[in-house]
């Protein structure tokens, strides 16, 4: 932990941040652009911009992406049995989608956290 302060609610910035919203206050965006902190909160003036989540989330995307299309995938096969290529077209086009769409909330879950434990990405072990 990088500094002491009031203990900060885990559950709730997590909540927060995949919402997209400053995980201090609730009310503020955390993103400028797609998925670019912003460097303070707009609402409560929280600095955001020296949390660095770097490999995080997209860790968590091929973790949660991965489960989510594997068991599809499963199931369809399974079901269906379809030709090899309905899946190719099936599932290459999910994964896409899957990504560009929950990577921000990803982020933000990330960002999130890593603001509730205090850590700002360039801790040493």
């Amino acid at each position: 932990m990088t500094d002491t302060g009031p203990k900060r609610s885990i559950l709730l910035s997590i909540s927060r941040g995949v919402r997209k919203r400053c995980p201090n206050c609730g009310m503020g965006r955390i993103f400028q652009t797609y998925i670019k902190p912003t460097p303070a909160c707009g609402a409560c003036s929280e600095k955001l911009d020296h949390i660095r989540t770097d490999d995080f989330a997209p860790w968590l995307m091929i973790l949660v992406t991965g489960h989510i299309v594997v068991s599809l995938a499963f199931y369809v096969e399974l079901t269906f049995s379809p030709p090899l290529w309905v899946h190719a077209s099936l599932w290459a086009p999910t994964i896409l989608l899957l990504t560009l769409g929950l990577l921000p909330h990803a982020k933000g879950a990330c960002l999130g956290l890593m603001w509730a434990l205090r850590l700002r990405g360039d801790e040493t072990q």
